[in-house]
C-alpha cells in the first residue's frame, strides 16, 4: 500500500471539518479566538452610543386625542350639502393626511411665531450655543447641498422667508405623529418637541385648526352651494320659459288631425298597406297558375291535361272530341286500310282538332299572363301611392317628434326647476347648522419626563448591537482567515498526515538555528526531535535516508528548518549533510559566514571539484554542509543531471541523513526532479499566513507530477494564539508541558 492510499484511509475527508465547525465548542472557540476584536467592536459601538446621549438633546412628547364624531343631527330631513364623514378606513386616513397637510400646519406657525424660535429656526442659535451633534448634522447638510447652494441665485427676502417657513413646516411634520385606533373612532395626535410646554401648546393648537379647518371648509361649500344654485335657478327658469313658448309655436305650425288616437294620414296608410297586401297575394296567384300551365304544355301529352289543370270547358269539349274521333279512327281501321277515304278524311280531322288544342292552349296561356301583367301594375300603383303617403306622413311625423322632444324638454325643465328650487330653499337655512365632524376628547397635557433619548433602552440597544456587530465581526474574520491554524485543519484539507510544528522564535531570542545548538532542551529543538522521530517511523523498517523540504511559497522557513533539524540531529550523534539546492538564492553563506568552502554544489555537478572539497563542517553543532555558489545558468538540467542522481547515491552510502534545502515548489521547477530521488519529501507551511487554497494547489501539482509528499510541517507557529483553537493544536499542550523545556 503507498503513501496516498495510506493518507486516504488513516485521514478522514475535509468534508468532517464543517461538521466538527458546526458543534457547539467549535463556536465558542472561534468567539474565544476573536474575543479582542468582539470587545472592540462592543466598546466602539457602547461609546458611539454614550456619545450620542451625552450630546442629543432630550425632547418631550404631548399628547391631544381626538374623537370622529359621526352620529349627525338633523334638523330637516334632506340630503346634507357638506356631509359628514363616514367610518371606512379610506376616509379616516385621508383626515389623517389632513392633519400632516403643508396648509394646515402653516396656519401652525403664523399663529404661534414658530419663525422667531430657535428650536424651530436654527439660523437663530449661535454657533458658541450649538451642540456637537446639531454641528455634524449641519455639516452633513452642507456637504450634502453643496452643489446645489453653489448653483442657487441671489434670492429675496420675501423668498427667504418662505423658504424658512417650509423648512418648519417640514420639522413639524417630522415631529409630528398622527395615530388611529383600531376598532375606533379615535385619533392620537402627538408632538415632540425639546420644550414640554411647547410641545403640550402646538398639540392642541393643530387640533383646534383642524376643528376649525373642518367648519370653514363645510361653510365654504355652503356657501359655494348656495351660489351655484341661485344662478343655476335663473338659468332653469329662463330654459322652462324658452321650452313651453316652443311647444306652444309648434302646436301653432303644425297642422296635426287626430281620430281615434292617430292620425288620419296613419290611417290611410294602414289601408294602403292592407291593399297592397291583398294584391301581392293575387299577384303570387296569378304567377302560380301561369308557371303550372307552362309546365303542363311543356310536359308531354300536357295539352290533354291542360284542361284538368285549368278547369277550361273548351279544352274538355276538345278532348272530349278527340276521344270520340280516335274510336272513330279504331272502328274504320279495322275495316279499311290507312289510304281508305274515310281513313283519310279521320285522320285529317284529327290533325285538325289538335290544332284547336294548340290554339286553345295558347289563348289560355297568353290570357294567364295577361292577369299576372295587370296584378303587378296593380301593386306598383298601390307601392306608388303608399310611398307617396309615407312621404307626407314622415313629414308629419317630423313635426309630431319635434312637438314630442319640446314637451319631453318643457316638462324636464319644470322638474329640475323645481328640484334645484327646493334644495335651494332648504340650503339657504344650512350655515347656522353646522358643526365639525370631530371633537377634542382629551386635550394634550405637559409631559413631565422626556420620551427621547431613551437613555436605558437606547444604551441597551447600543450594547446589544456591540454585541451583535462584534460577534458577526468575528465570524467575517474568521471567514477571511484562510490560513491553517492546527494540524486538524492540515491533515483534513490535504489528507496528508501532519508530521509537526515549529514554534515560533522571538526575534529577541535570535535564529533558530543558533537557538537549537544554544538551548537544546528548549521546545523549538523537542519538536524538531518530533518531527525527525515521525520522519524515521514513517518507514520503519527502512527509515528515510535522503530528504528534501519544499513549501509553496517564499519565507516559509525552509531554510531555517533544515538547518535546525540537521544539527539537532547532528547533536544526536546521526552522521548528517545539508545541501543547498536554491542555486537560484543561496542563503548559506550568509549563516555561516565564518566558514569557507573550497568548492560548491554546482562546481561538483559540473566535475571541476571532489566532493571532500565542497563538503564544510559546522563547528557548533558538527553538522556538514555542501552550500551553492548561486550562479548557475541551467539549474532544473544541473539538478536533474545524472551526476546529481550519482552524488545523492555516494551520500546515501555515506551519511545517516540527508537534507536537501529547495526552492517553493510554486515558483520554480527545480525541486521537481529531485523530489523523485527522494526517501521523503517533507511539505512546509507557515502557520496562518499561507493560503490553503495555495498550499492545495502546490500539492494537486505535485500529485500530477507523481511526487510523494511524506507529511507537512507547520512552520513559525504561535503557540499563545494556537491555544486558542482548543486541543487539535500544539499550542493548546504547550503550557501544560512549558516546565518540561529549558528555555
Amino acid at each position: 500500500m503507498d503513501m496516498k492510499e495510506k493518507n486516504s484511509q488513516a485521514y478522514p475527508n475535509p468534508e468532517s471539518s464543517s461538521e466538527d465547525e458546526l458543534n457547539i465548542r467549535a463556536l465558542f472557540m472561534k468567539l474565544n479566538r476573536r474575543r479582542g476584536a468582539i470587545a472592540g467592536i462592543f466598546i466602539l459601538v457602547v461609546v458611539i452610543t454614550g456619545l450620542y446621549l451625552y450630546q442629543e438633546t432630550p425632547r418631550y412628547t404631548a399628547q391631544t386625542q381626538l374623537t370622529l364624531d359621526i352620529r349627525k343631527s338633523r334638523v330637516v330631513d334632506i340630503e346634507e350639502v357638506m356631509s359628514g364623514i363616514s367610518a371606512d378606513a379610506a376616509v379616516i386616513g385621508t383626515e389623517l393626511d389632513i392633519i400632516q397637510s403643508s396648509d394646515l400646519l402653516s396656519k401652525v406657525v403664523d399663529q404661534l411665531d414658530l419663525d422667531l424660535d430657535p428650536e424651530f429656526n436654527p439660523a437663530l442659535i449661535k454657533d458658541d450655543k450649538k451642540s456637537l451633534l446639531d454641528q455634524f448634522k449641519l455639516w452633513i447638510g452642507s456637504l450634502w447641498l453643496l452643489e446645489e447652494e453653489e448653483d442657487k441665485e441671489e434670492i429675496s427676502a420675501a423668498e427667504r422667508k418662505r423658504n424658512i417657513k417650509r423648512a418648519i413646516v417640514r420639522r413639524l411634520q417630522n415631529n409630528l405623529e398622527v395615530e388611529h385606533r383600531r376598532q375606533s373612532h379615535t385619533i392620537n395626535l402627538s408632538y415632540t418637541a425639546a420644550d414640554p410646554r411647547r410641545a403640550a401648546q402646538i398639540a392642541d393648537i393643530i387640533a383646534e385648526l383642524y376643528l376649525t379647518d373642518q367648519l370653514e371648509a363645510k361653510f365654504e361649500a355652503t356657501r359655494r352651494a348656495n351660489e351655484w344654485l341661485a344662478e343655476r335657478l335663473e338659468n332653469l327658469q329662463m330654459e322652462v320659459q324658452s321650452a313651453e313658448q316652443a311647444v306652444k309655436n309648434v302646436r301653432e305650425q303644425s297642422n296635426i288631425i287626430q281620430a281615434g288616437g292617430s292620425t288620419i294620414l296613419e290611417q290611410q296608410i294602414s289601408d294602403v298597406n292592407a291593399q297592397l297586401i291583398q294584391a301581392r297575394v293575387k299577384k303570387s296567384r296569378a304567377e302560380a297558375r301561369l308557371r303550372q300551365a307552362r309546365q303542363v304544355v311543356n310536359q308531354p301529352g300536357g295539352i290533354e291535361s291542360l284542361g284538368e289543370v285549368l278547369k277550361s270547358t273548351t279544352i274538355q269539349q276538345l278532348r272530349a272530341d278527340e276521344s270520340s274521333l280516335r274510336r272513330k279512327r279504331a272502328e274504320l281501321s279495322q275495316r279499311y286500310g290507312p289510304k281508305h277515304p274515310e281513313m283519310i278524311q279521320i285522320e285529317a280531322e284529327m290533325a285538325d282538332l289538335q290544332d284547336k288544342l294548340e290554339e286553345e292552349a295558347n289563348r289560355i296561356l297568353e290570357s294567364l299572363a295577361n292577369e299576372v301583367e295587370v296584378a303587378k301594375a296593380e301593386e306598383e300603383a298601390l307601392i306608388q301611392s303608399l310611398n307617396e303617403l309615407r312621404a307626407e306622413a314622415g313629414e308629419a311625423m317630423q313635426a309630431e317628434l319635434e312637438l314630442r322632444e319640446l314637451e319631453r324638454h318643457a316638462e324636464s325643465s319644470r322638474t329640475l326647476y323645481q328640484n334645484f328650487l327646493q334644495r335651494f330653499q332648504e340650503t339657504q337655512g344650512q350655515d347656522a347648522l353646522q358643526r365639525p365632524d370631530a371633537r377634542i376628547i382629551s386635550p394634550a397635557e405637559i409631559p413631565v419626563g422626556p420620551s427621547h433619548p431613551r437613555k436605558k433602552q437606547t444604551l441597551a440597544l447600543g450594547m446589544a448591537a456591540g454585541l451583535i456587530l462584534g460577534v458577526m465581526g468575528a465570524f467575517l474574520l474568521e471567514t477571511l482567515d484562510r490560513g491553517f491554524r492546527t494540524g486538524k485543519q492540515v491533515e483534513n484539507t490535504t489528507r496528508l498526515p501532519m508530521l509537526g510544528t515549529i514554534p515560533l522564535l522571538a526575534r529577541k531570542r535570535g535564529k533558530p538555528i543558533d537557538y537549537v545548538v544554544k538551548n537544546p532542551f528548549s521546545a523549538l529543538a523537542e519538536s524538531l526531535r518530533a518531527i525527525r522521530t515521525a520522519i524515521h517511523l514513517s518507514r520503519v523498517d527502512d527509515p528515510p535516508k535522503v530528504i528534501m523540504t519544499t513549501s509553496a511559497l517564499p519565507g516559509e522557513g525552509k531554510s531555517s528548518f533544515s538547518l535546525s533539524l540537521g544539527r539537532i540531529a547532528a547533536q544526536a550523534g546521526t552522521k548528517t549533510l545539508v545541501i543547498e539546492t536554491d542555486l537560484r538564492r543561496p542563503a548559506f553563506s550568509e549563516t555561516f559566514s565564518d566558514v569557507t568552502a573550497e568548492a560548491r554544489l554546482e562546481d561538483l555537478l559540473q566535475g571541476e571539484a571532489d566532493i571532500k572539497k565542497a563538503i564544510v563542517k559546522d563547528p557548533d553543532s558538527g553538522l556538514d554542509l555542501l552550500m551553492a555558489h548561486g550562479k548557475a545558468s541551467a539549474v532544473r538540467e544541473m539538478l536533474g543531471s545524472q551526476r546529481m542522481k550519482n552524488l545523492l547515491d555516494t551520500l546515501r552510502k555515506n551519511y545517516d541523513l540527508v537534507i536537501l534545502d529547495t526552492p517553493p515548489i510554486m515558483g520554480v521547477s527545480d525541486a521537481w526532479t529531485l523530489a523523485h530521488y527522494m526517501d521523503a519529501v517533507i511539505f512546509l507551511v507557515r502557520w496562518a499566513e499561507t493560503p490553503r487554497e495555495t498550499v492545495n494547489t502546490a500539492l494537486r501539482q505535485m500529485e500530477q507530477l507523481d511526487i510523494n509528499v511524506s507529511g507537512i510541517v507547520l512552520s513559525m507557529v504561535n503557540v499563545r494564539q494556537q491555544a486558542k483553537y482548543g486541543y487539535g493544536g500544539y499550542g493548546y499542550y504547550y503550557g501544560k508541558y512549558k516546565k518540561y523545556y529549558t528555555e
